[in-house]
């Protein structure tokens, strides 16, 4: 998540270039890929003097690692969303970094891509909360495997949503998935685009308890599905939704308003 809040803020700041700026004449002999002209700013990050020096400021590495350095000084950066932990060490001109909202998806793509991993899986999804009804059991014939799975996903409710965490105290939606598999001595793949591929493909009609049920998400497409949940039958799916949220039980429905990108049976 590190990642993606300081790639979606240099694309904020900077459109990703190293830019100079002839108000601070320390910078303005150093490499650059443009200008800026924001009072005394500086690089990827438009940093001012207070955030080091002028040659700091314009080395890529040297201002991400500042970047990233006051980002871990942010009390509870890993449950917040990314534009608002993204204000807090820029103080920028939005309050409510709303500037650095308009590039998250963005941003979760490209730390996609370079990495390999599923940063959209933090993405602002997911379905509306349900109750498990009263004396909630498994549908007849499921099997054991699937019980298992779905009985420690169950057992999750409650926690809190941090992206790239696999448990035991909190989890994201694809790690959820990948970690109720593993209880259940099943193994599949760590992130949503590779669970697309784990398993069997199945239909809505022959849906069952265990199923991997994946959508798009806030952040992704129905091509490269950034979200993915688990159903437990009765109609509904357990799910890590997105920060801010907890491990919980929606509608399929709901989850499924903006479309069905894969569906998964694993065992």
């Amino acid at each position: 998540m590190a990642a993606q809040i300081a790639v979606m803020t240099a694309i904020t700041e900077s459109a990703l270039k190293n830019l100079g700026n002839p108000n601070d004449p320390n910078g303005t002999q150093l490499p650059n890929e443009g200008w800026g002209y924001d009072h005394d700013s500086l690089g990827l990050f438009q940093q001012r003097p207070g955030w080091g020096s002028a040659a700091q400021r314009m080395d890529p590495i040297a201002s991400t690692g500042l970047f990233l350095d006051a980002l871990l000084e942010v009390r509870g950066w890993q449950v917040r969303p990314p534009w608002v932990v993204a204000q807090q060490v820029q103080r920028s001109a939005f309050s409510d970094g709303s500037n650095y909202l308009v590039h998250a998806a963005a941003g979760a793509r490209i730390v996609d891509v370079i990495l390999g991993t599923s940063a959209e899986c933090a993405a602002i999804t997911g379905g509306t909360a349900v109750a498990l009804p009263a004396g909630f059991t498994l549908p007849a014939g499921t099997s054991p495997a699937a019980q298992r799975a779905v009985s420690f996903a169950l057992a999750q409710l409650g926690k809190p949503y941090v992206w790239g965490a696999e448990g035991p105290d909190s989890y994201d939606c694809s790690g959820l998935t990948q970690t109720a598999w593993r209880a259940a001595g099943v193994s599949i793949t760590r992130v949503v685009g590779t669970q697309m591929h784990d398993g069997v493909a199945t239909d809505l009609e022959h849906l069952l308890p265990g199923d991997l049920v994946a959508i798009p998400g806030g952040l992704g497409t129905m091509a490269r599905p950034g979200h993915v949940g688990m159903y437990i039958g009765d109609g509904r799916v357990v799910e890590a939704p997105h920060t801010g949220d907890v491990v919980k039980v929606v509608s399929l429905k709901s989850y499924i308003a903006d479309g069905v990108a894969g569906l998964r049976h694993i065992a």
